[in-house]
């Protein structure tokens, strides 16, 4: 009669010959902590950029070149169109991490402040596309109030919205392109 043989020990017969490439182990663990390092900062309005700064002099030459890649992945990941005017507060720390990331390239700062100006004024120009179309409602519903259809207009400002996103999305994923080739 055969053996039947536990998944436990078919697994390990197919694990036994695997080796584990400790460098590229070590790269992703630093790309990593370079992750968390960023997110840290982003997502922890209370810790002081100087920490930052203290842990990220502290890695060597070599492993720095990595921990860099992970923040400067975070940093790039962290720009996105805002839905409010909170927006930042978390862009200015996101700035901070760029500036030490790029060893304060004045074309780092440079393009992160066309970024925050770009990032307003989408702001700007969505709130104010939401205040003529509410206004162009309100004088709609003067003028004839049986024959507005809130859902039609609902509709026009959303399709409207929407096509105003996508070539914002666009303008900035070029941007951040950019910033990534810069970072690296």
């Amino acid at each position: 009669m055969a053996r039947i043989r536990s998944a436990w020990e078919i697994a390990l017969e197919k694990t036994r010959d695997i080796e584990i490439d400790e460098q590229k182990y070590r790269e992703g663990t630093l790309e990593k902590e370079g992750m968390a390092l960023a997110g840290g900062y982003l997502n922890n309005t209370d810790k002081p950029f100087d920490e930052v700064v203290a842990k990220y002099s502290s890695y060597s030459p070599e492993d720095l070149a990595i921990v860099r890649k992970g923040m400067a992945g975070t940093i790039i990941s962290n720009i996105s169109l805002p839905s409010d005017d909170i927006f930042r507060l978390r862009f200015d720390r996101n700035c901070d991490l760029a500036r030490l990331v790029s060893g304060n390239n004045p074309e780092v700062d440079g393009l992160m402040h066309q970024v925050g100006d770009f990032l307003q004024q989408y702001i700007d120009a969505r709130a104010a596309f939401v205040d003529r179309m509410q206004q162009q409602i309100r004088q709609a519903m003067e003028e004839n109030p049986e024959g507005v259809n809130s859902s039609q207009y609902s509709q026009i400002i959303s399709q409207n919205l929407k096509k105003m996103e996508a070539q914002y999305s666009d303008a900035l994923e070029n941007t951040k392109e950019t910033l990534r080739q810069l970072l690296a």
